[in-house]
């Protein structure tokens, strides 16, 4: 019965019977606790899993359609913003309109005979507002912006952590945190603590950390910590960003040519982890780092 137990599918009277076989029964009570535990794992497992992910560019415009709706003055508040009432002639037309109107409406009252009654058996049509020029430009342009940003973490992870090709030599992230941003302080090692709890220390599936520095690759400067795990090299690169925030620490999933991108935002900041392992292996990396990395960033910036 534990699976419909925990599934609240039994009766009333049954729950009560399994509740009381609890109360004098250690090993049916270890096994619903196994039980529970399991059915959570699965239930993240499946919610977190990369495949079932809403996508980033739907979202995005999404969000971006119903805040342009939800910004859009009404009527009324457009009538204020033109100074509708202290105009005279606007405000005589308007009331010679408002009068028309209303008589119309009595003639057509006191009319014994209706002459007009096809008219009203269409259903009414839901009118959508649309995008303004300028809010689709804006959008557009945030977009290519942070797709171009992706491409130099792209990059500066193939120019920097794969083969060395940078036109200028990194520095040390010490360096870094006087000329550029505290958060270059200790970042290495607040991206290798979380990692090591999730992948813990077997030789299979350990993951090291490599190097460390403030790197800059196309005229944008990461903060670049190099790991390790299975053979493969992984970058985590981290660059300032004036973008606006979408969905702060949502970790987003994208695929270029060759290599898988999962990224996070934090206020000021956009974090990039860049790899060739399988998607769901780089977005799990990204995940054990999203919460200390974000709280490290924000904390040097207070």
């Amino acid at each position: 019965m534990f699976d419909s137990y925990l599934g609240d599918e039994l009766l009333v009277e049954t729950n009560h019977e399994v509740l009381r076989h609890l109360e004098n029964c250690p090993a049916c009570r270890r096994e619903l606790s196994a039980r529970r535990d399991l059915r959570k794992h699965l239930r993240a497992a499946v919610i977190n899993a990369p495949d079932v992910q809403i996508n980033p560019a739907f979202a995005a415009r999404l969000q971006s359609n119903l805040q342009a709706a939800a910004l859009r003055p009404t009527l009324l508040e457009k009538i204020k913003l033109n100074n509708f009432f202290s105009n005279p002639l606007l405000l005589g037309a308007a009331m010679c309109f408002v009068i028309l109107i209303f008589g119309g409406l009595l003639q057509q009252f006191y009319s014994t005979v209706p002459t007009d009654i096809g008219r009203f058996d269409q259903p009414e049509k839901i009118v959508v507002p649309a995008q303004t020029p300028a809010e689709t430009s804006l959008i557009q342009a945030v977009h290519i912006a942070w797709q171009e940003m992706t491409e130099h973490a792209v990059g500066d992870h193939e120019n920097c952590a794969l083969e060395y090709k940078l036109a200028e030599a990194p520095i040390t992230l010490n360096e870094a945190a006087e000329k550029y941003g505290k958060y270059n302080k200790n970042l290495d090692k607040v991206v290798i603590a979380p990692l090591r709890e999730v992948f813990g220390d077997k030789n299979f599936d350990k993951i090291e950390l490599l190097e460390s520095h403030s790197c800059v690759f196309d005229g944008r400067r990461f903060a670049h910590v190099v790991l390790r795990h299975r053979t493969r090299r992984v970058s985590v690169l981290v660059t300032d960003t004036d973008l606006p925030i979408e969905n702060e620490n949502q970790i987003l999933a994208q695929t270029s040519e060759k290599m898988r991108v999962a990224s996070f935002r934090t206020a000021h900041h956009a974090v990039f982890v860049v790899s060739d392992l399988p998607e769901a292996e780089n977005m799990t990396i990204a995940k054990a780092i999203s919460p200390a990395v974000s709280r490290h960033i924000e904390k040097t910036r207070a």
